[in-house]
């Protein structure tokens, strides 16, 4: 199903059920913010060329979809936020406004399989699950993970690109193999 999101490029990525906090000062972006309120999704995406401030950025094709969770107005007049990612999508073309703010055509990536977390990740899950976080699948575990490494923004990104949650923990996996990190 296509859908019409506002876009919050920035150079980062954000997987579903991440928190992302945001510190928003551009009144394009407060429009944004102003529009959805907490019950209307915005869109998240990597920038691909450009820069987070001034002239629109160009994004990469996909990217997740967030709720505000918490916003405050600070003295200098900018906004603290905590958005939290939701689902994927696909950008199929992006409309910008007059003021730079960007509306993409998107359409939502479709669900993911649940897939049992392998009996030698079931550790790490656990450890993720005393902290807070509810891990159901191999899916949210790689979410996760990609969120605790090091990893670049390439790889972030190819991550979040990766629509197989099987295949998305494998890569994980892998990826953790460039960094000295002793729980995998």
């Amino acid at each position: 199903m296509k859908q019409e999101l506002p876009l919050f490029p920035l150079n980062t990525v954000l997987y579903p059920q991440g928190e992302l906090p945001l510190r928003v000062f551009e009144l394009r972006y407060r429009r944004l913010l102003d529009e959805c309120g907490k019950t209307q999704p915005f869109g998240v995406v990597r920038i691909r060329y450009g820069q987070e401030v001034g002239e629109p950025a160009f994004p990469y094709d996909v990217g997740c979809a967030a709720y505000v969770v918490q916003q405050v107005a600070l003295e200098d007049g900018s906004l603290a936020a905590l958005a939290v990612g939701d689902r994927r999508f696909k950008i199929l073309s992006i409309n910008i406004e007059e003021d730079g703010l960007a509306r993409a055509q998107i359409e939502w990536l479709k669900p993911e399989p649940i897939v049992a977390i392998p009996d030698d990740l079931s550790e790490i899950a656990e450890a993720f699950t005393e902290c807070g976080d509810r891990l159901s699948d191999a899916g949210s575990l790689a979410w996760r993970l990609a969120e605790a490494l090091p990893l670049s923004l390439d790889e972030q990104q190819q991550l979040l690109e990766e629509e197989n949650p099987r295949q998305r923990l494998q890569l994980v996996k892998k990826l953790t193999l460039k960094y000295p990190i002793d729980f995998i």
